[in-house]
């Protein structure tokens, strides 16, 4: 292996330094060599060549040089690992001596990793304990890994106990993960709404009650199982109204409503406040309750119906503050619009001297003293005309835009209101509910609506006959949502790739060209993109959708 760490390291000026003048302080505990000369490249202008044949760079070794240099720090880890180096230029070539030949190559370790029940678990976390080695689980289960003989790996899932394995001869191993799952009620819904004992069935089950699925609230009720079912995983969607990815044991559930099978179940109908509890059936013995459509599992889901001899009304409401994006992509931003060092606003083509749409144009920030402002000007898309030329006035080539994903996205809300009136008697109960769920989006002028209503009862006609109904109306709505795919019309998109930070996104709030409102948009191009204030006010996208 050739290790070249950092290939776009600073050049390192004319000529070797003294490694004995440079300034070097390392701290590091059980660390590979790798990660070692990874740091050091971080505190000087040197970069590391090595031909790894033998797992040099992974021996890990500890070190506690502080207020050195680097030629010290180098011979102190030459003797704990034996090497030679040389520099070149900016560059240290490292050659491990000969007689590190016989340090241990890993291995690739295999294995399949099952429950109790043999069945495949997807998404195990398998890591190489005391390092941060780890891989994870496929769909069906396999993993692979390099380790050496010795060595402990680690599996770990939630609704699993944790398991060590230690590595032998063998390079192949099955692997059998139990559950470890929270107390749970030992009276489970199972299919028709029909409550059983947990010992007298012949599946595996796992039940969450509903008061869990309000604590912390989430716009579908499928995301707020998230971490709580063993074996269940869920991949949440970005687009509007989209019902998240559902996986249990590598394959997709069922979904049942009150006892009610439906494959293409809208889930956003069903609020978090009218649910009671949600039972997930595992296990192919499921099918038995629902045929061959549940025989991947089935996802149960009981709505609350009216109880307590009293009549009881309950109000339930929460706030939510939604923050911009976690975590956003590092562009550079030291220099602006425009391709190979040049650019010149002339129309907003993006051709010619504007650099078709790449932002590798002038450094900006560059002084320039001959220039009124001390800056490098050329003209841009907000430069005004001389009125006597009618040429575009340069103005300073400045890093305006450095914060526009701040500047533009604002901080979202999501409010959640319900209502519920319930009763019951000796021969009957009933329920009635309305909810109302609104999410203010971090983009300008989005939002969401979501409001249900629902109603519920049952009578005991005789011993042996119970009527039971429900009627649930959903209604859900919006204005204008955000586009989230690829394409110039994505925020975020737009404003990372493709706006320099020479624009400040605060400059395109008046998106109208003067004089022309309601017929061209202002901005800094005006053929491959929109200015993002137009997209959110003016190319609105509504979305209304009723269900019963």
């Amino acid at each position: 292996m050739v290790l070249f760490n950092y290939a776009f390291a600073k050049p390192g000026g004319n000529g070797a330094q003294n490694l004995a003048e440079v300034k070097c302080s390392i701290k590091m505990n059980n660390q590979s060599l790798e990660q070692v000369f990874d740091q050091i490249h971080k505190q000087t202008k040197y970069s590391f060549v090595c031909v790894d044949r033998n797992g040099f760079l992974q021996k890990q070794i500890s070190l506690n040089e502080t207020n050195s240099n680097l030629e010290q720090v180098l011979n102190k880890i030459a003797s704990a690992v034996p090497f030679t180096y040389s520099t070149l230029s900016n560059k240290i070539i490292l050659k491990p001596l000969e007689k590190l030949a016989a340090v241990q190559v890993p291995r690739i370790i295999k294995g399949h990793v099952t429950d109790m029940d043999n069945m495949s678990i997807p998404g195990v976390s398998v890591l190489i304990k005391g390092t941060n080695t780890g891989t994870v689980t496929n769909q069906e289960g396999d993993f692979s890994i390099k380790a050496d003989d010795g060595a402990v790996l680690v599996f770990k899932s939630i609704g699993y106990q944790v398991k060590e394995v230690s590595v032998g001869e063998a390079s192949a191993y099955q692997i059998q993960l139990m559950e470890d799952s929270k107390a749970l009620s030992e009276v489970v819904v199972t299919a028709l709404g029909i409550k059983k004992e947990r010992a007298k069935l012949g599946y595996v089950v796992q039940e969450v009650q509903g008061e869990n699925l309000v604590k912390a609230r989430e716009p579908n009720i499928i995301n707020s199982l998230t971490g709580r079912v063993a074996g269940l995983n869920i991949t949440n969607s970005t687009d509007l109204f989209q019902d998240p990815g559902i996986s249990l044991r590598g394959r997709k559930p069922l979904v049942v409503i009150d006892g009610i099978p439906d494959q293409s179940a809208d889930l956003y109908r069903v609020n978090a406040d009218d649910v009671e509890s949600v039972t997930v059936l595992k296990g192919a013995n499921a099918s038995a309750l629902y045929g061959s459509i549940g025989q991947n599992g089935a996802i149960m889901i009981t709505t609350k119906r009216g109880k307590g001899k009293d009549l009881s009304i309950d109000v339930n409401s929460s706030t939510q503050i939604q923050p911009s994006f976690i975590r956003i992509p590092e562009v550079q931003t030291e220099y602006g619009a425009g391709f190979k060092g040049k650019y010149t606003y002339v129309d907003g083509s993006g051709g010619g001297p504007e650099g078709s749409g790449w932002i590798w144009g002038p450094k900006l920030d560059q002084p320039d003293p001959s220039t009124a402002s001390g800056f490098f000007e050329t003209p841009q898309f907000n430069s005004p005309r001389n009125p006597v030329t009618g040429q575009l006035v340069p103005l300073p080539f400045l890093s305006r835009g450095k914060n526009n994903v701040k500047d533009f996205f604002q901080t979202g809300l999501i409010t959640s209101n319900n209502i519920s009136i319930t009763q019951s008697g000796e021969k009957g109960a009933f329920r009635a509910s309305a909810s109302h769920i609104y999410q203010k989006g971090i983009v300008p002028n989005t939002d969401l609506n979501n409001t249900s209503f629902n109603v519920s009862g049952n009578y005991k006609l005789s011993d042996a006959f119970t009527l039971d109904a429900r009627l649930n109306y959903n209604r859900q709505y919006t204005k204008n949502f955000p586009e989230t795919g690829y394409g110039p019309t994505n925020y975020l998109y737009n404003l990372i790739l493709w706006t320099g930070a020479d624009v400040s996104v605060e400059d395109l709030r008046d998106y109208w060209v003067p004089g022309k409102e309601g017929n061209q948009q202002r901005n800094y191009n005006t053929s491959y993109y929109n200015n993002p204030y137009f997209q959110a006010y003016e190319y609105l996208r509504g979305y209304d959708k009723d269900n019963t």
